[in-house]
């Protein structure tokens, strides 16, 4: 009996600090894939890690945050902006911020999501993109360098190139 009775509080108590915390576990009840953020439709693709998108009739432009693709003049940009079209043209989008809201340039800074595709650590994954820390926005730096590392060795995507191959994985 003394068993049950203490199983009872501590489950009361993991329940009252779940409430307190307001926890979702990552789910928003009010986004359909349940990551959460603000929904926008992709209107163009602008490279490979940033896209123009409607949100509420305005148009803003979308620096992904965390990653870094070939530059236009830079081996391999047509790939990996082909890439992201691939993944987000004409799309519905989830738009999640991490700790700044903006840029230097004034682009609002997100993680991408189409459906529950993490766009971002797709471009990573597939060897599109490289992983780029610009503090304090590094939720996921730590996994896209995993995946920079899986991406690179597996010779996907950009890796063979050697565009991303500066000897760091600190920009």
């Amino acid at each position: 009996m003394r068993q049950a009775q203490v199983f009872i509080r501590i489950s009361l108590l993991v329940l009252a600090l779940i409430a307190l915390t307001g926890c979702t576990f990552g789910f928003d009840p009010g986004s359909a894939n349940g990551v959460g953020g603000v929904q926008a439709t992709v209107t163009r693709v602008i490279d490979g890690d940033t896209i123009d998108v409607q949100i509420d009739g305005n148009t803003e432009r979308i620096r992904y945050i965390g990653v870094n693709t070939p530059e236009r003049d830079e081996s391999c940009y047509q790939s990996a902006t082909d890439a992201n079209s691939v993944l987000v043209a004409g799309k519905t989008v989830s738009l999640v911020s991490d700790a700044e809201d903006t840029d230097q340039y004034g682009r609002l800074l997100r993680y991408v999501y189409v459906g529950d595709l993490f766009v971002n650590k797709a471009l990573v994954e597939q060897g599109f993109a490289e992983a780029v820390s610009y503090p304090p926005n590094t939720a996921h730096y730590d996994e896209f360098v995993r995946l920079e590392k899986d991406a690179s060795s597996g010779g996907r995507g950009c890796h063979p190139t050697g565009i991303f191959d500066d000897g760091s994985y600190t920009r």
